[in-house]
């Protein structure tokens, strides 16, 4: 074929695909399924006020490294009684991605955040007057720091932080960290056991008072065995920006933890909770429990304290609206 033939019907191709209609994404909530800015699907689950009930306000909750949803059973149990309706959706990259060859992979970080910022302005389709808080536990809480960090139109109005990912307490050297991300970039898609990557059996690490993850993880179908090293730089990452991002949070803010956490030193938790910005923060220590808190022996008082804590958030919300309605 002529030369100025191909580039004809080349050009000819290249008009076809310009007319072709553009598929945009709408993102959305049905019945199991929700679907985020990018065309992807993934479970999510609601626990939703009595019909009839007045909504003061609403939790979205982000679980961790394999976990899931429905690990929030207990704040969807005892929240909506009290007018507190609770979302959960799965992270993509975990136990419950549809797409069984992305467990335990993430592309980029930015995708957590950007699926969380979209499920929040589903949920506040929904509710477009209840305050929103967000609760990250473990991962989670590194998502929804940097989340709200960021991002400013999409802001949850306050701030739950739990078994924060304040640091790490298997603690990296240089040179291993160095090596870690050298080969993240040229072997991406290699995957290791957390374990097997801090030097620790993981059958035997207690994540409640009574529990190890070997044990924990047996009776857990979303279980994730092994990660890649794009995930972990990509967690580290954040980790290393906590400070930046923590200075940047100007909402009430609510930190639960435990001294005996396995991820963070008490201290990496303190210093956490002392680079956030904003001047209404508490920290609550669970003295008896491990990295599992909703699931440990002191689960009724992490559910109690928060229960206590949203209802205060939402009252002191309300008389905000209420004063900025009467000065407009």
């Amino acid at each position: 074929m002529n030369s100025w033939l191909t580039s004809l019907l080349s050009l000819a191709l290249l008009g076809l695909a310009s007319c072709a209609p553009f598929q945009k994404v709408r993102p959305a909530l049905y019945h199991e399924q929700w679907v985020s800015y990018d065309g992807k699907q993934m479970p999510w689950k609601e626990w939703p006020v009595a019909k009839g009930d007045k909504v003061k306000s609403v939790v979205i909750a982000v679980h961790g490294l394999s976990g899931a949803s429905s690990d929030f059973w207990l704040l969807g149990e005892r929240l909506p009684p009290k007018g507190i309706a609770v979302y959960a959706y799965d992270l993509r990259g975990q136990g419950k991605d549809p797409d069984t060859t992305m467990r335990g992979d993430i592309l980029k970080a930015d995708k957590w955040l950007r699926d969380l910022i979209t499920f929040h302005r589903l949920v506040r389709e929904r509710h477009p007057r209840a305050p929103i808080i967000w609760y990250g536990e473990s991962l989670g809480s590194l998502i929804a720091l940097h989340t709200a960090a960021w991002e400013r139109k999409g802001a949850p109005d306050a701030l739950i932080l739990a078994s924060p990912v304040a640091g790490l307490r298997v603690q990296l050297g240089d040179l291993e960290r160095f090596l870690i991300r050298t080969t993240s970039f040229a072997l991406p898609s290699i995957r290791v056991k957390l374990g097997d990557l801090a030097g620790v059996d993981e059958s035997k690490v207690r994540v409640t008072s009574q529990t190890t993850h070997g044990t924990q993880m047996q009776k857990t179908p979303h279980h994730v065995e092994s990660f890649t090293l794009r995930l972990l730089r990509e967690v580290d990452a954040m980790i290393q920006q906590n400070e930046r991002a923590a200075d940047r949070i100007d909402i009430p803010v609510l930190v639960l933890a435990s001294p005996h956490d396995i991820i963070a030193t008490p201290d990496q938790v303190q210093t956490l909770f002392k680079d956030i910005d904003s001047p209404d923060k508490r920290l609550h220590w669970y003295t008896r429990s491990y990295h599992l808190l909703l699931h440990d022996v002191q689960h009724e008082k992490v559910v109690s304290d928060v229960t206590r804590w949203l209802d205060k958030q939402s009252h002191e919300l309300r008389k905000t609206d209420r004063r900025r309605e009467a000065s407009e």
